[in-house]
């Protein structure tokens, strides 16, 4: 036994020994001085330093020289001292030299300070800046100031690996900054791949020139520092009282954008640039509104594509100037406070001006504008804007403030929005209510800036009470981004230096979204203020319009004041009743069926849809969702000729299907018998195959049933196949967002009747229709959103 202890005595000191002198060798090796640590922050400000000169490239021109180190101030300060306490928290650990761990901390504040993602990506950044900085500067370190000549081989290879990492770090972050993105998987437009299509349109390609002659403009208060509206100025305009309708201006960011606007809150300046068609008129009148952008980096001169164009077919444009209402980097304390009830205000006080110069026989547009025939486009907040102006448009009296009354009145026929916010102002805590006007809203999905489309939301809550025919409608564009609506914006949707990770390369070229942005914006024009021209199946479906459009995937919403909509799922709270004309909803062997507020990426559309999901995984038997009429359908939807709805993928798991089918007989039973059987073997056989790289649209077949019970059958892909879910890259990585990868987008199907066929070739009226049937045929397993299902003449 002596001997055993003796020996683990032994072998245990050879160990100890062994640790020991390999700890030496790991400290006489490895250890940072306080040299080391020094240089690492050198680094660290250096490519601090160098994003700063960044920021100051990116805003050449456009920053006065006080204001940008007034952002280096607020974006280096206030993180350093962020830093520095930090340091006074950690100092008695003694973790870090103290004289330069309050760097280090600030650098981290830094990140989360000038940078705008989700955390995971903010604190990979951070990591990203310290390490860089730290192998630069302690490389750097140890290759200065004789410190090279007396170190060891192999401190000398550290050091080198110092300088290769740091380096290595330094070139791929700056590439990566650089570098445009990827470009996207092809996604398939399946609208196209459809068996009908609608018709093609026989009126001219709205996106080409008009026959008009055009002239422009400028108007303004006469004193702006901008010479279009300062001394070169054409008409000199009237300031207006706006404090009403403005929080915000009175504090130091107000006093600063007092001093370089030369303009209050009380004296707003009406400042526009037109564009006319030379003629006698009078003309239609449209008002374009940008929205939230960098104040001194002018937005309202990047509708001049959209403002010539309309003048050359015979409508007056005017780019109004709102620019004094956006975010500034003075804003950095406190800003503006939802200002856009006031963005709205402007342009009714634009369209009074309008007016005066139309009936004054001494001003220059004197009868040349028709202020019964006005459309309004607005974009991002002026998106909203539009909006707000529309229903001032009809009060007599500010709603947050009885004080301001309201006197306007104009006739406008049409607002269109692109890319808009929706909520910003909700008076009383309502939306903006929208009625009896035709809508129309744009949307791109590698929209970084709006990444939900608020514009649906928009569109389902405009109301129909009039007699006139009025339309309202979407239409949403893969690749497009925000920013190139507007010639200004361009490109990067967001500020320095967080465009610099957006996957640019994945945005459509600019001229294929102006294209699109003129097709539409000006069949929408001329639908609303000269109806019947021809281009309401636009609207409808784009593919009525394809030789006009670039080849990308497009979404269509639609809804008119002339439609009948049996089911639009507000009413109540009960899964067996609708809207009109409804006698009973009945859903049958489905795994999903609830009602509920359709989602978006960021909240939801604020209306409902039906959530319909099936699973005929174990068994071939199709659920479905049946629609039973009552006998008043028939007065109702008699000359009717199409049938119409909104539907989209639901991006759900619909679940296991709870089996509710009624099968008694011993036929019934075999026959479900031998289904599972086919589902089995056609199971197996899947399995075998490789799984299909692009999803494929959701498909189902429509029934409707007569008085005596014939059924006329149609399958929805032989006139629209619905667009599986649409996964935009919009940054170069997904560390850099947290929303959900796409956004459920209803897309409209318009169905004619005469397509639909029982088993002798015979057809249906809308009279005869007793019964509407969803039945989900035609796959093993998915979700849909139905919603506005109805009937259209």
């Amino acid at each position: 036994m002596g001997i055993i202890r003796k020996s683990i005595t032994a072998v245990s000191g050879r160990i100890k020994n062994v640790l020991t002198r390999f700890r030496k060798w790991v400290l006489e090796v490895c250890v940072l001085t306080p040299g080391h640590w020094k240089w690492a922050t050198y680094g660290i400000l250096i490519i601090i330093g160098l994003l700063l000169i960044g920021l100051w490239i990116d805003y050449a021109g456009v920053l006065h020289i006080g204001i940008y180190l007034g952002a280096v101030i607020f974006f280096l300060g206030l993180p350093l001292l962020y830093g520095l306490g930090v340091r006074l928290g950690l100092v008695a650990l003694a973790q870090i030299p103290p004289r330069v761990n309050w760097i280090i901390f600030g650098a981290i504040f830094f990140v989360f300070t000038l940078f705008r993602f989700p955390v995971k990506g903010l604190l990979i950044i951070a990591l990203f800046l310290l390490l860089t900085g730290s192998f630069l500067g302690a490389g750097i370190y140890n290759l200065t100031g004789g410190r090279w000549v007396p170190l060891s081989r192999v401190r000398r290879i550290l050091t080198l690996v110092f300088l290769v990492v740091g380096l290595g770090l330094f070139t791929f972050g700056w590439w990566y900054l650089l570098y445009p993105g990827k470009m996207p998987d092809e996604v398939k437009a399946w609208s196209m791949e459809a068996k009908f299509h609608p018709s093609a349109m026989e009126a001219e390609d709205p996106s080409l020139p008009g026959a008009f002659r055009i002239d422009s403009m400028t108007y303004g208060w006469g004193k702006d520092r901008r010479p279009e509206f300062g001394e070169k100025v054409t008409v000199i305009t009237p300031m207006v009282d706006g404090s009403n309708f403005l929080d915000g201006w009175e504090k130091l960011s107000g006093k600063l954008r007092t001093h370089y606007w030369k303009m209050t809150a009380d004296s707003l300046a009406l400042n526009g640039r037109v564009w006319f068609p030379v003629g006698e008129g009078p003309f239609p009148l449209v008002l374009m509104v940008h929205g939230n952008h960098l104040a001194r980096d002018f937005s309202d001169p990047g509708y001049d594509y959209l403002g010539r164009h309309f003048a050359s077919h015979g409508i007056i444009a005017v780019s109004v100037d709102e620019n004094f209402l956006n975010g500034a980097w003075s804003d950095f304390i406190s800003g503006l406070e939802t200002e856009n009830d006031c963005r709205g205000w402007l342009l009714l006080k634009h369209l009074e001006q309008w007016q005066c110069w139309n009936s004054c026989d001494s001003s220059f547009f004197y009868g040349k504008a028709d202020l019964d025939r006005v459309v309004l486009i607005g974009h991002s907040r002026g998106g909203e804007a539009v909006c707000i102006a529309s229903g001032f448009n009809r009060l007599p009296f500010y709603p947050d403030n009885a004080d301001e009354t309201f006197e306007f009145g104009f006739g406008i026929k049409g607002v269109a929005s692109i890319a808009p916010v929706d909520g910003q102002y909700m008076p009383a805590g309502k939306v903006t209510p929208l009625e009896d006007i035709n809508y129309f809203t744009i949307h791109g999905s590698l929209d970084a800036d709006m990444r939900s489309f608020d514009g649906l939301r928009i569109m389902r809550r405009v109301q129909f009470s009039d007699s006139s025919y009025h339309f309202a409608s979407g239409l949403y564009i893969h690749g497009a981004n925000h920013g190139q609506f507007n010639r200004s914006w361009g490109l990067f949707d967001i500020g320095y230096p967080n465009k610099m990770l957006l996957n640019r390369k994945a945005i459509i070229p600019e001229e294929q979204q102006e294209k699109a942005a003129l097709v539409y914006l000006t069949a929408f024009v001329k639908e609303s203020v000269d109806p019947g021209g021809g281009y309401l199946p636009l609207f409808r479906d784009y593919r009525s319009g394809s030789q006009w459009l670039p080849e990308l995937v497009y979404l269509n919403q639609f809804h008119e004041s002339s439609a009948v909509i049996l089911c639009e799922y507000e009413e109540d709270l009960d899964l067996t009743t609708g809207t009109l004309c409804i006698d009973s909803l009945v859903g049958k062997d489905l795994a999903l069926w609830k009602e509920g507020k359709i989602p978006k990426k960021w909240g939801n559309l604020r209306n409902n849809g039906v959530f319909l999901g099936w699973n005929n995984e174990s068994d071939s038997i199709p659920g479905y969702y049946r629609i039973f009429l009552d006998t008043s359908a028939s007065e109702k939807i008699g000359n009717f000729r199409y049938l119409n709805f909104l539907a989209a993928d639901a991006q759900t798991d619909p679940g296991e299907r709870k089996d509710t089918t009624t099968v008694d007989s011993s036929i019934g039973n075999k026959k479900k018998e031998q289904d599972k059987a086919k589902r089995k073997d056609e199971r197996d056989r899947d399995d075998g195959k490789e799984e299909e790289e692009e999803p494929l649209p959701v498909d189902f077949t429509i029934t409707l049933t007569d008085m005596g019970g014939a059924e006329f059958r149609i399958k929805v892909s032989d006139y629209q196949k619905i667009q599986p879910p649409v996964k935009p890259e919009v940054f170069k990585s997904k560390l850099f967002w947290d929303d959900p990868e796409s956004e459920v987008i209803l897309q409209y199907v318009l169905i004619p009747l005469d397509a639909f066929m029982d088993e002798r070739r015979n057809r249906i009226t809308a009279s005869e229709i007793r019964s509407i049937s969803f039945e989900f045929d035609s796959e093993k397993k998915g979700a849909v959103i139905l919603d506005q299902i109805g009937f259209s003449k």
